[in-house]
């Protein structure tokens, strides 16, 4: 997994929700019911959603 290194200003929740999104990727590859359900056994994931497509109107795309 590589993560851009944009990454690094934002929380740590943040950064440990980007890295359980790409490890859900290894389970599935398609962003379907059952990866959002492994996903969000991530206790904050909703709040780092929020947060991603807050900054995401700051930036054109986050790596």
């Amino acid at each position: 997994i590589r993560l851009s290194s944009r990454l690094a200003a934002f929380p740590s929740w943040v950064l440990d929700y980007v890295i359980v999104h790409e490890l859900a990727h290894l389970v599935v590859l398609a962003h379907n019911d059952e990866f959002w359900r492994i996903v969000h056994q991530f206790p904050k994931s909703e709040r780092a959603i929020g947060y991603l497509i807050a900054r995401s109107d700051d930036a054109e795309d986050i790596d």
